[in-house]
């Protein structure tokens, strides 16, 4: 009898030795969940359900592991541990099983000292954060940060979730914050400093796009950084109340953050901005759009582009100078200093009401990075073509260059570039950058 057994593989499609768990019908009955102290129940209760949707071991397994990614997302915990055992006693059915959480709460202050990357800047930070304050979630974090560039930022945020409500699935969430921002812009020779208060609303639809709704209201006030700055900048400069409804929506479909080979990338940012609280007589948008397709050998397609317009009622606002788009640069179009491919006055960036950029890029593995494992990885080698042009929607005056480089990857968002430039076509006063020119950040063309 034992000779007649079939050697076809397991209904699973495994190899043989591999074991099959969804041969292994299971429910779960119950769910432990210890070291809570000042959490609600309801709050973790959305978290957990599907777990009671398991059918078999395997969904036990898979469903698990997804409830301990939801939980460390509540910002509750500051570690997990999983244990499933049979389930016994009262309540018990004959495949149940009992799944229990092991975990701590964060403390009530928590601080962190670090490092963040911007567009070609780079930051020292510092955060505190008390979280979980009324057991639901709730959050009040202090942060500072202050870049080689001389821009400082200062945030106080309290933010509330609503995970655990009926539209929790949307992902909805609630904040305040009082913040105090400085950016110098030296390509034009101006600062920017901003006071005032931001209250948002984010949530997520079903297909992937994050959503956020934003009012902006406070002072913004702009300085003359030296004493060469233009007369033409020196008459934007003064306080002005600034009182802003802005609308960012995001897609993420890319397989990566940094080196992505297949999938589409869409940021939209929309402002309604005005000098008083009721009057608004300006509009802003800028969209960020990148499609990648995989071709052979670990070589990807990769087109991208961004578009900026501000249109604005001359009867009701003027447009200050640091409202303006400044093109140009190893984030948007390379061979090009930043801000150097929008036209100059007196020496300095005048800034253009409209521009859009467009970007040709082949991506390829280093040859034999497979022999080097995962350092092999934060490699890419590109060829790339960048044009596009300012003030214009069509191809006159089109700026271009041909180049290629070497991008390392920092960490899951950001990357660094080396990259080699022929500018091809530009203007009269553009500031190019032929040869090597470095770029870091987290968001190219």
């Amino acid at each position: 009898m034992g000779s007649g057994k079939s050697k076809e593989p397991a209904a699973g499609g495994g190899r043989r030795g591999e074991v099959d768990f969804t041969r292994f019908k299971a429910r779960v009955d119950r769910v432990n969940i210890s070291g809570l102290s000042r959490t609600h129940d309801d709050y973790i209760q959305r978290a957990i359900k599907s777990l009671f949707t398991a059918a078999n071991f395997q969904d036990v397994i898979v469903e698990t592991t997804n409830v301990k990614d939801n939980l460390m997302q509540l910002g509750i915990f500051k570690n997990l541990k999983i244990h499933i055992d049979t389930s016994k006693g009262e309540g018990a059915t004959k495949n149940g099983y009992e799944v229990t959480f092991q975990g701590d709460e964060l403390s009530r202050i928590t601080g962190s000292i670090g490092t963040e990357l911007g567009q070609n800047d780079g930051a020292a930070t510092a955060e505190l954060t008390s979280p979980n304050i009324f057991g639901r979630g709730e959050r009040l974090s202090l942060n500072y940060s202050y870049s080689y560039v001389r821009s400082s930022v200062l945030n106080l945020r309290f933010t509330k979730p609503y995970y655990h409500t009926a539209v929790g699935d949307y992902n909805p969430e609630t904040s305040i914050g009082i913040f105090k921002h400085s950016s110098p812009a030296p390509w034009s020779k101006f600062r920017t400093d901003e006071t005032g208060v931001l209250l948002d609303f984010s949530f997520t639809l079903p297909f992937g796009l994050s959503n956020s709704l934003q009012y902006e209201v406070g002072m913004k006030e702009i300085f003359a950084l030296d004493k060469q700055t233009p007369f033409f900048v020196r008459e934007n400069c003064g306080p002005k109340l600034a009182s802003i409804i802005r609308y960012i929506g995001v897609y993420e479909g890319r397989d990566s953050n940094v080196f992505p080979t297949n999938g589409i990338f869409v940021k939209t940012t929309n402002e309604l901005m005005g000098s008083t609280l009721k009057q608004f007589g300006m509009v802003k948008s800028d969209v960020h759009c990148e499609i990648n397709m995989p071709l052979f050998a670990g070589i990807s397609l990769q087109l991208c582009g961004r578009f900026g317009m501000l249109l604005n009622d001359k009867r009701k606002e003027t447009i200050p100078i640091n409202q303006l788009f400044f093109p140009g640069g190893p984030q948007s179009l390379r061979g090009f200093e930043i801000a150097g491919a929008c036209p100059y006055r007196d020496g300095v960036a005048a800034g253009c009401q409209s521009y859009w950029a467009s970007g040709i890029h082949v991506w390829s593995p280093l040859p034999f990075s497979r022999y080097f494992g995962g350092f092999g990885d934060l490699f890419r080698t590109h060829l790339f073509y960048n044009f596009g042009t300012c003030n214009t929607f069509t191809t006159d005056k089109l700026r271009s260059t041909a180049g290629a480089g070497l991008a390392i990857r920092i960490g899951q968002k950001a990357r660094i570039e080396f990259n080699y430039c022929q500018p091809l076509s530009f203007e009269a006063g553009d500031r190019i950058k032929k040869g090597f020119q470095f770029g870091i950040g987290y968001e190219f063309i």
